[in-house]
């Protein structure tokens, strides 16, 4: 049965399901799905929880296995399987289809990345769905932003009027992990309380969108336009330039290093090798895959000489040199990126 994230509370107090699937494009809804579903499984006296990482050698026996062993601590236990790719691969897929068929005592919560809706017409997605309950998470459209930002000050007790609705919509691009951040920020501001524009307007006065990890996160992931305006937000700002170069040249670093060390060894290990955390790993890998490696070395040496601008008195010129060297990363043009 499909069920959009917003319905999921109405449906556990019918009781839990066998099987939950919980996929999409929107980390931000992926992960608060997933962890309503762990909240609810506490609740009902599902203690236990076996977490199974998929990757490229992923041995799916290990499903079956793991959950024929009975728990020496609880009869029902929680088996959350990770599927980065969202593509279990043949074996994975019949894996997953065996155990819905057998039927057990234990709940699965499948949690899938990089989700493409033609994906909802595999044999395993069917029949985890005809067991259970599929959660698509999508990423929300720009005209239902405001809406969505509204729903959302709501549950946090906060009445706001439609123009600080869409003027936080605007200012955030469309980043609900950044859109959910505010509103936390607004929540603490004013408790229980009505928001207006003049209210919003100071207290993201220094939103994530203007700082250094906003601009490198648009740029890695090719959002050239939206990269030059929170430039253009950071002069404005008067951010310190050397601050702007060491955010975007360690990420860099971490992608030229992954891309080289994943030539050779499978992305797991290139993580483990480069000491990069879980949460940032979908990020990485996937500026890895979009950027040339040329591009990334080329980026990496026009930094170094950014560097040294942003240590001189020629300040016009490092702003506009920032943007061409942006845009050439979230574009993936060497041209951009070059002296």
């Amino acid at each position: 049965m499909k069920i959009f994230p917003e319905k999921l509370p109405a449906r556990f107090r019918q009781g839990l399901d066998p099987v939950y699937l919980v996929a999409g494009q929107e980390p931000l809804l992926i992960e608060e799905a997933c962890d309503a579903v762990r909240k609810a499984a506490r609740e009902a006296g599902v203690a236990e929880r076996l977490v199974l990482e998929v990757d490229g050698r992923f041995d799916w026996s290990q499903l079956g296995s793991a959950t024929e062993t009975n728990s020496l601590f609880a009869s029902q236990r929680l088996v959350e399987v990770r599927l980065p790719s969202g593509k279990p691969g043949r074996e994975g897929g019949a894996a997953l289809r065996e155990w819905v068929e057998r039927a057990g005592d234990d709940i699965l919560l499948v949690k899938c990345d990089n989700w493409e809706m033609a994906s909802e017409k595999s044999a395993w997605v069917k029949a985890l769905d005809a067991a259970g309950v599929y959660v698509p998470c999508w990423k929300v459209k720009p005209p239902r932003l405001p809406q969505w930002i509204g729903q959302r000050l709501a549950s946090r007790g906060l009445r706001a009027d439609p123009a600080a609705c869409s003027f936080l919509a605007e200012r955030l691009e469309g980043n609900l992990l950044a859109a959910a951040q505010e509103i936390e920020r607004l929540a603490l501001l004013y408790p229980r309380g009505q928001v207006g524009l003049d209210e919003v307007r100071a207290a993201v006065a220094d939103s994530a969108r203007f700082d250094s990890f906003r601009l490198v996160e648009l740029v890695l992931s090719g959002q050239p336009g939206a990269a030059v305006r929170c430039i253009r937000g950071l002069r404005e700002a008067d951010t310190p330039m050397p601050l702007i170069v060491g955010a975007l040249a360690r990420e860099l670093q971490t992608i030229g290093s992954f891309q080289a060390l994943a030539a050779s060894r499978s992305a797991g290990e290139a993580f483990r090798t480069l000491g990069v955390w879980k949460s940032r790993q979908q990020a990485i890998a996937d500026a890895a895959r979009r950027i040339a490696p040329n591009v990334v070395r080329q980026a990496l040496s026009r930094l170094s000489e950014l560097d040294q601008l942003s240590k001189s008195s020629r300040r016009d010129e490092f702003w506009l040199q920032l943007e061409r060297l942006s845009v050439g990363l979230a574009a993936n043009k060497t041209e951009y990126c070059a002296a």
